[in-house]
């Protein structure tokens, strides 16, 4: 049984990203956790309920909390039942990667999901500040970040872009390939080509990312490089009509430098697909 954790301000994004999960493994026995981290900075869903009445705010938060997991426990429940899927929620005070750090150890966690943007994100944005921390917080447990307020089919084709720069394990591929397999999705490897021809360490490192992915359809495609690598992913999913993305993220690796690319370059794009992300650890 695979152990599912969905993180939620109870914005409809987030919602979102929750429905989007028990679709896509809506054939997978799992055990979801609903988990609304909360603190001293959490605007208040209704600053006047407790007007008059003097009340401390971290009560009003936690109060607010509970009743947004239980409204969304029971919406999920009637927009999308399904007897594979043990649905548990969990309300916790403190610091957002930190908890979801805590609960992946805890409950064994085999995938974090969560909306690319949140309620103070209104920009579209390459990737959510929240999911960036929470990426960076986790070494060894995959995120997958669903658009904004989109309604996202179950892909049939997934990208993964790679730099062939670092070597491929089971760790960093199995996540790929299950998801692959529970979609039945085809694989489309997209290198930018930076460097005009591979090295040797290149040329090894794909012959080991095709060996893992021996009994998965999938192809390498070659992409010119443009002013801004975001580009460069925007054109190819839309050429190929690309259901998700994957990247693995290292530090100071692909996906990394892709996020720091310079505001102006990136700032009109934003991830329309599902992003699956790899945490790795250096």
């Amino acid at each position: 049984m695979k152990n599912m954790l969905v993180l939620t301000d109870f914005s409809n994004n987030a919602y979102n990203a929750l429905y989007y999960a028990t679709r896509l493994f809506r054939d997978v026995e799992c055990r979801i956790y609903l988990l609304n981290v909360f603190s001293e900075n959490t605007p208040l869903i209704s600053p006047n309920r407790a007007k008059g009445k003097n009340r401390n705010l971290l009560v009003q938060l936690e109060e607010e909390s509970r009743e947004g997991l239980e409204k969304d426990f029971h919406r999920i429940n009637l927009d999308a039942p399904n007897e594979k899927h043990l649905r548990k929620t969990i309300s916790r005070k403190g610091n957002l990667p930190d908890i979801v750090h805590e609960i992946v150890a805890d409950r064994e966690i085999d995938l974090i999901v969560m909306g690319n943007t949140g309620k103070t994100e209104a920009i579209p944005v390459f990737m959510g500040s929240n999911v960036i921390n929470v990426v960076k917080a986790m070494p060894d447990c995959p995120v997958l970040a669903v658009p904004r307020e989109k309604e996202c089919d179950i892909p049939f084709e997934i990208a993964f872009a790679t730099d062939y720069n670092r070597n491929y394990d089971a760790q960093v591929m199995n996540p790929l390939c299950f998801m692959a397999s529970i979609c039945k999705a085809a694989i489309r490897i997209i290198h930018i080509n930076e460097e005009g021809r591979l090295s040797s360490n290149q040329k090894t490192n794909l012959n080991t990312l095709r060996e893992y992915l021996r009994d998965l359809r999938h192809t390498v495609h070659w992409m010119p490089d443009f002013s801004s690598k975001t580009e460069v992913i925007n054109t190819f999913l839309e050429e190929l009509g690309i259901g998700m993305i994957s990247m693995i993220y290292y530090r100071h690796g692909f996906l990394e430098n892709l996020m720091r690319e310079r505001v102006i370059k990136r700032m009109s794009f934003e991830v329309e697909v599902p992003f699956l992300i790899i945490p790795q650890a250096d």
